[in-house]
């Protein structure tokens, strides 16, 4: 009987000790989802500022939610336009200062976290470009800029803008 009670601690214990192997302490207390629901309102909100400075032609403000990184790109119709925040930057000056008018419209906002530091932006927009008073050209299309927060802050790191109507 001693012998059957002498085996029987061991085999409880080793049972304690995987049943508890097999749960984590320190696992997280959200779901990925609830974690993606959480950060992506913060994206959105980023990508609205941008586009808040986007059309306040505020090109260095709107320079501040560039990423600085090798990998930066802009693209408009398939092609390469920027290929540095610092050329993105010059760009919209240039932009702005000759079509003081223009307005990029967003809707249907979407985000998607791809991890916790990165997700994607898409959207459709409506663009007017005017020069001083003179006639205006009106198109539309669809935006995705790749996001990746970097110092605590969500910076794009590709942009690609394609026209899906031609302007009228």
């Amino acid at each position: 009987m001693k012998m059957r009670r002498f085996l029987i601690a061991p085999a409880l214990a080793g049972i304690l000790l995987v049943s508890t192997s097999c749960s984590n302490p320190f696992a997280p207390t959200t779901t990925s989802e609830e974690a993606a629901a959480t950060v992506a309102p913060e994206v959105k909100t980023a990508v609205e500022e941008f586009l808040s400075k986007y059309n306040a032609h505020e090109a260095e403000g709107a320079g501040e939610f560039l990423a600085d990184d090798p990998g930066f790109q802009w693209l408009e119709d398939g092609r390469t336009v920027y290929e540095t925040r610092a050329a993105a930057i010059a760009g919209l000056t240039s932009f702005f200062s000759g079509f003081a008018s223009s307005r990029l419209e967003a809707y249907d906002i979407k985000v998607v976290m791809l991890a916790d530091e990165a997700a994607v932006a898409t959207f459709r927009y409506a663009q007017t470009i005017s020069a001083g008073g003179q006639a205006a050209l009106k198109g539309e299309g669809t935006m995705t800029l790749a996001l990746t927060q970097r110092d605590g802050s969500w910076k794009i790191l590709v942009a690609h803008k394609s026209a899906s109507a031609f302007p009228r």
